[in-house]
C-alpha cells in the first residue's frame, strides 16, 4: 500500500525535527571572523540537542556572552534584556531560528571594542552544558576587503567581453554596491554565501571595447556601508584595424613640374602596420610600383598628378582610405590650343580669346604689330579682359581686324614665358557678332562668352584625364570586406599573378600630350560657340562674368598707337 501526502508530510517534518538531535548538546561556531568597523557582522550557529525535542519542555532560549575567565558578560538574550551589557543593546539581533537549530546573532554597527572572542549558550537557566568550550573570535578591521577583478586578456575592437569584479563581506542586510567606471555597457550584480560567515558580491560587466578604449583603466569600486570605498581596476588592450589615415610630403611642399616627391603615410593601430597600398587619380587606382611600406617616392611630377590616397593593413584587418592629397605642382605657362582670332562677315571688328595654364597663375598680354595690350585693358576702340579659375586663365582680346590682324598672346609666371601667335578664322555666325558689338554691353556679352570657352575647356580636360587614368590602371581597388582586387569593367577576379603586378609595378607617366608652345594653333583647333541664346540677359544689361567693363580704366594712348600702326 502507497503512503499517502499526509503520511509523506509527516515524515518529513519528523525527519527534520530529528536532524537537530544528537546524543548531546554542541554548538557550532565559525573559528574567527574578520569585521569591518562601522558595518554588521552575522555570527553563523547552530547546535544540536539530546533526545526528541518534546523531551526538553518549552520553547528553546538562548544567551550570547564575552568571554572572560571570570563572570559572564552578556550581549544578547533572547528572554531580557535587562542582563544585556548597555553597550551592546540595540546593537544585537537574533537572526536564526532556535527551534531549526540555528543560533545566528548580528552585531551592527561593528565598534572596534567588539574585538573579542564570544560563545553561545542554549537554555542558560537549567542547560548544564559547557557551552563556552566553543568560541568565535571577531577581529574588527578598519579597512574594507581587496576587490578581485579578472583579466580581459588581449581584446578586439567590436568584440564583447566579460569583466567580473567581486569582494567579501560580513554583512548580508546591507552589502557593499559595487559601480564601474567610466561608464559604459551592462553590468549584473550577485551574491553567494561562503563559508566562514562571510558573503561575496560580485558585479559582471559586458563591455564592448573601441579603439578608443586602448590603454583606458577601467575601474571598479565598492562602496561599504560605512562609506568605506575599496578599490580596483585593470588597463584594457585593445587591438584594432589601422584608422585616420594621413599621406604627407616628406620633405619641401613647393614642387615643381619634374620633380620628384616622397609621399609617407601614418596611421594609428594596434598592433602596428604591416602594410600599406598606394592608390592615385579621382578614382583611386592602384599605384604601380609602391610596394607596401609607408613611404613611396612618385618621380617627374605632371602638374595633374594625384590626388593620392593610401590604406594601411594590419593583424586585425584593413583601415579606411585616407583622405585625398593633392599636391601643389608648379609649372610654367602652358597655352592651350583654343585660341584663335574671328573676324566677323563684314571683316569690320574681331575677337580673339585665349587659354593659358600655369601655376602660380599667369599674367596674361597681348602682342600685335609691335604693340603690347594689357590682359584687362579697355577704352573706346579695343577692349581686353581675363578671368581665372583654379589655374586656368582665359583671356578676350576685341577691336578693329585691320589693327588685330596679327596676334599674339603671351603669358609667363616665375616659372618660365610662353607665346602663341593666334590663327585667325572668318566667323561662322553673324549674329553672335552682331550682339557683340555694340558697346559696353556687346563687351560684357563677350565676356560672358569667355565664360563658355572656360566651362567647355575644363569640362573636357576632366573627361581626357579620367579616361586617361582608365587607360593606364584598368583595375579599381573597392575597399570593401573582401578586399579584393576587381577589374572595373567586367567584374573580373584577377590572378594572384596579377595583383602583386598592380601592386608592385611602378606606374612610369605615359608621355606627355605635346602643348602648344612657340607654334601658331590652327583653325581646326576652335571650338565653335553656338548657345549665345543663353547670355540674353546680359544684352538686356544682367551682370557679367568679368564685371562692367566699363568701370576698366587704362590709358588712350595704347589705342592711339595701334591706330597709328594700322
Amino acid at each position: 500500500m502507497k503512503p499517502t501526502s499526509s503520511q509523506l508530510l509527516l515524515a518529513l517534518l519528523q525527519a527534520l525535527s530529528y536532524s537537530h538531535v544528537s546524543e548531546a548538546w554542541n554548538s557550532k561556531l565559525p573559528g574567527t571572523i574578520r569585521a569591518l568597523k562601522g558595518s554588521c557582522v552575522v555570527i553563523q550557529c547552530y547546535f544540536t540537542y539530546p533526545g526528541p525535542r518534546d523531551s526538553l519542555g518549552g520553547k528553546f532560549s538562548v544567551a550570547w556572552y564575552q568571554y572572560r575567565t571570570r563572570g559572564y558578560p552578556e550581549i544578547y538574550n533572547s528572554r531580557s534584556v535587562s542582563g544585556v551589557l548597555t553597550e551592546y543593546q540595540g546593537r544585537t539581533e537574533l537572526l536564526g531560528d532556535l527551534e531549526m537549530g540555528n543560533c545566528t546573532l548580528s552585531i551592527n554597527p561593528v565598534r572596534g571594542e567588539d574585538a573579542m572572542s564570544y560563545y553561545v549558550w542554549i537554555n542558560p537557566d537549567w542547560v548544564k552544558h559547557r557551552f563556552y568550550d566553543v568560541t568565535v573570535f571577531v577581529e574588527v578591521v578598519d579597512t574594507p576587503s581587496q576587490l578581485v577583478l579578472s583579466d580581459p586578456g588581449i581584446l578586439t575592437e567590436g568584440d564583447n567581453f566579460l569583466l567580473t569584479c567581486s569582494t567579501q563581506h560580513t554583512c548580508p542586510s546591507a552589502p557593499p554596491t559595487l559601480t564601474w567606471s567610466p561608464s559604459g555597457g551592462k553590468s549584473v550584480t550577485s551574491h553567494e554565501r561562503m563559508a566562514g560567515g562571510v558573503w561575496r558580491v560580485e558585479s559582471e560587466l559586458s563591455y564592448t571595447p573601441s579603439h578608443k578604449d586602448h590603454g583606458k583603466y577601467l575601474q571598479c569600486t565598492a562602496t561599504f556601508p560605512n562609506q568605506q570605498q575599496s578599490r580596483g581596476g585593470v588597463y584594457l588592450h585593445v587591438t584594432y584595424s589601422p584608422k585616420d589615415a594621413v599621406v604627407s610630403v616628406v620633405g619641401d611642399p613647393l614642387l615643381k613640374e619634374g620633380d620628384s616627391v616622397t609621399l609617407r603615410c601614418s596611421s594609428q593601430s594596434n598592433p602596428p602596420v604591416s602594410s600599406y597600398r598606394w592608390f592615385h587619380g579621382p578614382r583611386k587606382a592602384p599605384l604601380r610600383g609602391a610596394g607596401t611600406g609607408p613611404e613611396v617616392t612618385v618621380t617627374d611630377l605632371r602638374r595633374d598628378s594625384g590626388p593620392y590616397h593610401c590604406v594601411a593593413e594590419n593583424d586585425v584587418g584593413m583601415g579606411e582610405d585616407s583622405a585625398p592629397v593633392h599636391l601643389n605642382v608648379e609649372y610654367k605657362p602652358v597655352i592651350l590650343p583654343q585660341g584663335n582670332c574671328t573676324v566677323s562677315r563684314t571683316g569690320a571688328t574681331a575677337t580673339c580669346h585665349c587659354l593659358v595654364e600655369g601655376n602660380p597663375l599667369p599674367q596674361l598680354e597681348w602682342r600685335l604689330q609691335n604693340n603690347t595690350v594689357p590682359g584687362d585693358f579697355n577704352d573706346t576702340v579695343v577692349q581686353a579682359g581675363t578671368a581665372s579659375w583654379g589655374q586656368l586663365v582665359i583671356g578676350m582680346l576685341r577691336g578693329p581686324a585691320a589693327a588685330l590682324g596679327n596676334v599674339s598672346c603671351a603669358a609667363s609666371n616665375q616659372h618660365g614665358f610662353n607665346q602663341v601667335t593666334l590663327p585667325s578664322i572668318q566667323a561662322g555666325d553673324d549674329q553672335l557678332l552682331l550682339m557683340a558689338s555694340s558697346g559696353a554691353i556687346g563687351g560684357l556679352l563677350l565676356l560672358a562668352l569667355l565664360g563658355i570657352v572656360l566651362y567647355k575647356v575644363v569640362k573636357t580636360r576632366k573627361e581626357e584625364a579620367a579616361a586617361e587614368e582608365e587607360e593606364e590602371d584598368p583595375t579599381i581597388y573597392e575597399n570593401e570586406e573582401n578586399k579584393e582586387w576587381k577589374k572595373s569593367h567586367k567584374g573580373e577576379k584577377p590572378s594572384k599573378a596579377k595583383k602583386e603586378e598592380q601592386i608592385n609595378m611602378y606606374s612610369k607617366p605615359k608621355a606627355r600630350k605635346s602643348t602648344v608652345a612657340e607654334e601658331d594653333l590652327g583653325a581646326e583647333d576652335y571650338e565653335v560657340m553656338d548657345q549665345v541664346e543663353e547670355y540674353e540677359n546680359l544684352a538686356a544689361g544682367g551682370p557679367g562674368l568679368f564685371g562692367n567693363m566699363s568701370s576698366w580704366q587704362q590709358p588712350p594712348s595704347l589705342s592711339e598707337q595701334i591706330y597709328s600702326s594700322v
